[in-house]
């Protein structure tokens, strides 16, 4: 029997083994495969939106490019003095706004290619349309300059190459985005064109040209064949024919030589005759236009292929990750179902686990901890939890609660034993300190009758106050070790004289003002508590305000018996710290390290441990001079009337001495 009880446990350890391993298999299964099918069907479909939004965006760039270049030309050669440019320049406008509207339309939607890093971009670009109404109304009155008339414009149709970076940056697939960042070449080469073409037209129509402005244009130059001649070292195939059917126009070789024969002319003043160039202005603009445009198409065309590149990409995506997706459903449904059908006796075992597991914290653990705070002796050995379950996995788990329980309960006694034994030093460090601080009082007392100079008499009453002072300090270990002091009345004493001798035992007891206190006398059992507790408190007040204030203290009956309030005018609490000591005030903890660790005060403690023994409330608040008022509530059980004929005589009852 014991064999076949051992083989049991055995093939349940291999079962939960088993179990473990496909549950975790099943689980890292379906997040791993599951979190990157849903990463393709996300990357996919984020391919097929870039590409719809960049088709979508291309014909209009292509046609605000085209019409901002006609615009600046026209505008530069109408600050020139080509009067016959007017009309045409007002054509011009209306297809810069339209383009330009079609453009911003898109800006929506642009912000969602790269919400973080093109919100800065298209303000900026922003922040260039808006001064196009200004660049045309000087433009109208010739009142700006040419510099600031092509800067403006180019800047405008700048944002388009920069909005093409942009996208090639953010495209889904680094293949697309370097096709694109290919595509970008001939839109800056068809830009570098347009701005020679119009800087030459310029130079001709005013029949001047500058050394800076023959340096200007040949820089535009380079970069128009610079670029021209990168791009046909990165296309492939049908995009570098188109490009080089475009290099073998006759219009390219027009454009080409009239760039040449400008440069070779070089500066041209009002006073020179005029050089025979190969074509004539008109004819320059035409194959201008005419070569800049079969760049922007072969842009648009590479761009289409990056494009349709992309959303082919998005499509294999979403097929395979649907597929992995299936694939991957299939493979945890399996698993999880196998799992499933040999969890069964596993969680029937778990629970049998918690519920004695719970009995076990709820129930035994708090009655021994209960039986160990009462002083009972209690062999953590025996009185340790027996939760049997095997020697498999579960076994071994509840023999670790088995350990831990025995662990706690021997903690909790050690920690019973160590407190008893601080508690039993501090009653005797106290106890010795109280004998010698007793004596030293009474020869302090004999020697203040035998003196009569005053400077030594005023000096023995210094040290009568600090042995009095060092007597409370011994009577605070006493109380903190669960003790009475030695200290006992067995008549009752007026509160009057109460209050007086709690002065006398606080350290600067010449700040502190008595005022007028209610003829109310208190049991005699009480009176050195009381006494020990008012001058904790007056200690705390002249501890914590100026030394040229005063402490007032004064006392009034009350409906639930006598009020004694004591006031300082220093920097008070926080209303933090001010609800912490009253909780403490209310419900003092058990003495112990941890009650006085942080910011806990001692005083506060003893005067807590001597209002909870007597039922007296203590709460501390706010002075009207911004310091702490605090009011000790001294019930009508420990008071009476010291007067029978006055009208509070009937409200406290008569106080007997206890025996």
């Amino acid at each position: 029997m014991k064999l076949r009880r051992t083989g049991v446990r055995g093939r349940i350890s291999v079962r939960i083994r088993l179990l473990s391993m496909v549950v975790i298999s099943s689980i890292m299964l379906l997040v791993v495969g599951g979190g990157g099918a849903v990463h393709l069907v996300n990357t996919a479909r984020e391919s097929t939106e870039w590409a719809d939004l960049a088709s979508s965006t291309t014909t209009p760039a292509i046609l605000m490019v085209s019409a901002f270049q006609e615009e600046r030309r026209l505008s530069l050669l109408r600050l020139a003095g080509d009067m016959s440019s007017a009309p045409a320049l007002v054509t011009a406008k209306q297809r810069a706004d339209e383009a330009l509207a079609a453009v911003i339309a898109k800006g929506d939607a642009a912000r969602a290619l790269n919400p973080d890093g093109s919100r800065e971009d298209i303000e900026r670009y922003n922040e260039l349309f808006a001064m196009v109404p200004t660049v045309r109304a000087g433009v109208e009155i010739t009142r700006i300059s040419v510099d600031e008339v092509f800067a403006i414009y180019t800047g405008v149709i700048g944002t388009i190459i920069a909005a093409s970076m942009l996208a090639a940056r953010v495209a889904p697939d680094a293949k697309v985005g370097i096709e694109l960042g290919y595509a970008v070449d001939q839109l800056r080469a068809a830009e570098a064109l347009s701005q020679a073409d119009t800087l030459g037209s310029v130079a001709l129509t005013k029949g001047e040209m500058s050394a800076a402005q023959v340096i200007e244009f040949g820089r535009r130059v380079g970069e128009f064949r610079g670029e021209t001649a990168y791009s046909a070292t990165v296309l492939k195939g049908r995009r570098l024919a188109q490009l080089s059917e475009i290099t073998a126009s006759p219009q390219w070789q027009q454009v080409i030589a009239m760039q040449d024969a400008m440069l070779l002319r070089g500066p041209v003043s009002g006073n020179d005759t005029e050089t025979d160039l190969p074509v004539s202005l008109t004819d320059w603009q035409d194959a201008s236009r005419h070569v800049g445009s079969a760049l922007q198409k072969l842009w648009e065309d590479q761009s289409g292929d990056a494009h349709v590149t992309a959303r082919e990409q998005g499509e294999r995506d979403t097929r395979t990750a649907l597929l992995g997706g299936a694939l991957v459903a299939l493979a945890a449904v399996t698993a999880f179902v196998v799992a499933l059908l040999m969890a069964n006796r596993f969680i029937a075992r778990m629970r049998r686990l918690r519920h004695d597991t719970l009995e076990l914290a709820d129930e035994r653990l708090p009655e021994v901890m209960r039986r160990v705070a009462t002083g009972e002796t209690v062999d953590a050995t025996a009185e340790g939890s027996r939760l049997d379950f095997g020697t498999d996995e579960v076994g071994q788990v509840a023999e670790a609660f088995n350990r831990a329980h025995i662990v706690a309960m021997s903690a909790a006694v050690a920690e019973a034993q160590t407190k008893a034994g601080i508690s039993t030093v501090f009653v005797d460090i106290a106890h010795r300190s109280q004998v010698v601080v007793h004596r030293q009082l009474a020869l302090l007392d004999r020697a203040e009758r035998d003196e009569s100079n005053a400077d030594q008499l005023d000096l023995l009453f210094q040290l009568d106050h600090l042995a009095t002072r060092a007597r409370r300090n011994a009577e605070n270990l006493i109380i903190l070790g669960g003790k009475q002091p030695g200290r006992r009345w067995r008549h009752p004493v007026p509160l009057f004289d109460l209050v007086r001798a709690a002065i006398a035992e606080s350290l600067d007891y010449t700040r502190i003002d008595a005022k007028q206190m209610p003829q109310v006398r208190i049991a005699g059992h009480a009176v050195a508590d009381v006494i020990h507790l008012l001058a904790e408190l007056m200690d705390n007040a002249t501890a914590f305000s100026p030394p040229e204030t005063h402490v007032v203290v004064s006392g009034i009956v009350v409906g639930r018996g006598v009020a004694v309030e004591i006031t300082d005018q220093g920097l008070g609490m926080s209303e933090a710290d001010t609800a912490e000591r009253n909780a403490m005030l209310a419900d003092p903890p058990d003495f112990s390290v941890a009650a006085l660790s942080g910011t806990s005060r001692l005083g506060l403690f003893v005067v807590a441990t001597l209002a909870g023994r007597h039922g007296i409330a203590v709460r501390l608040s706010e002075s009207v001079y911004g310091g702490v008022r605090v009011v000790v509530l001294i019930p009508t059980a420990l008071a009476e009337a010291a007067d029978p004929e006055s009208a509070i005589s009937g409200q406290f009852p008569a106080v007997s001495p206890r025996p």
